[in-house]
């Protein structure tokens, strides 16, 4: 009886699109679906009770079976097909019995991706460039506002140029966005004043936190030396959590920097008391366009986090999260001070 419903789950696993793949307890290559011997370019039954660590390096199957993906899907190249890599352990009675993968092949779908990608960053850098000239135009109206232009105008003009700086902000995070997709995200690294950098993202931070009835405060280090870095992107940074920390804090909330040095690095933190994030969704939460559940109906790219943390990592540091939902979250930023000066 067990022989028959064995013999038919495996002739079900032949007919699926995906392919599947069983290693026992061992490590041995205990069954192969056709399509997972299509996707490897193996011939059938080829390594067929061969344990996984004594196959030849080189080989597909070997590369695809080593990867670390128990915890989230990990994408592999085969001599130009994408697969999409899964795996699962499984256990019987408490015992472990070995570990099933799940092979996909995404090349179409990641290709048509790539494409809709260029397109959405054509459109958004053709938009930039009449974006601009509307900045550069409202920019010398507000100049003239009490000689040409009549001042109660100045309020409008002044809420114009805000939504064209905010509309300019998003326009750069989906071009970041594909920069960092096809390898052209670019650091230009300068040495930097740090505290001053700190100080300037926290003066607009405090600004943002009283017209959202917020409080905000900072504990900057005093002895933070000049780091060489790229000011710009670093400063974006440091905006970005700032910013996401005023915007998910609801009024009367708390919102607070701090910095340090520490382990030859510089650490600085962004905590609020705001609506928090659930424990399941932290590991996706730098993941490109994903939104937390509990971030529903506030306006966003879902683009800072991925942007933050590839500059972040770009400069040899790492960015880190703690939270809980409606107690609120910490966001935790380690630059290296390689090339620190004191000035």
């Amino acid at each position: 009886m067990h022989a028959e419903a064995d013999l038919r789950a495996q002739m079900l696993l032949q007919q699926i699109e995906s392919g599947i793949v069983h290693l026992d307890a061992s490590g041995t290559l205990a069954y192969l679906n056709r399509r997972a011997e299509q996707i490897l370019k193996v011939a059938p039954g080829e390594f067929l009770d061969k344990r996984i660590d004594m196959l030849p390096l080189r080989t597909h199957i070997y590369r695809v079976l080593s990867e670390e993906c128990h915890d989230q899907p990990v994408e592999v190249s085969v001599e130009g097909t994408v697969i999409l890599v899964r795996s699962a352990p499984i256990f019987e009675s408490g015992e472990y019995r070995g570990e099933i993968f799940e092979l996909r092949d995404v090349t179409s779908e990641k290709r048509e991706r790539c494409q809709r990608e260029e397109f959405v960053a054509m459109m958004t850098h053709d938009l930039k460039s009449p974006l601009t000239v509307i900045m550069g135009y409202v920019q010398a109206l507000l100049g003239e506002v009490g000689e040409k232009i009549h001042p109660s105008l100045q309020l409008f003009m002044t809420e114009m140029d805000k939504s064209a700086v905010k509309m300019l902000s998003m326009i750069e995070d989906v071009l970041d966005a594909y920069r960092l997709e096809v390898g052209l995200l670019q650091i230009d690294r300068h040495p930097c004043n740090v505290k001053s950098l700190l100080e300037s993202c926290c003066t607009d931070g405090e600004r943002e936190a009283v017209v959202h009835g917020s409080h905000f405060s900072k504990e900057i280090d005093p002895d933070i030396p000049w780091i060489e870095l790229d000011g710009k992107q670093i400063g974006r940074v440091f905006a970005n959590l700032i910013g996401n920390a005023v915007k998910f804090t609801p009024r009367r909330g708390s919102i607070h920097l701090a910095s340090a040095l520490r382990d030859g690095a510089l650490l600085v933190e962004v905590s609020d008391s705001g609506i928090g994030i659930p424990c399941d969704e932290l590991p996706r939460i730098f993941n490109k366009y994903f939104r937390s559940s509990v971030a529903q109906g506030f306006k966003g790219t879902g683009l800072g986090l991925t942007i933050s943390k590839a500059i972040v990592e770009a400069h040899g540091g790492s960015i880190n999260v703690e939270s809980t939902v409606g107690k609120g979250s910490r966001f935790s930023v380690f630059l290296p001070l390689n090339g620190a000066t004191h000035h």
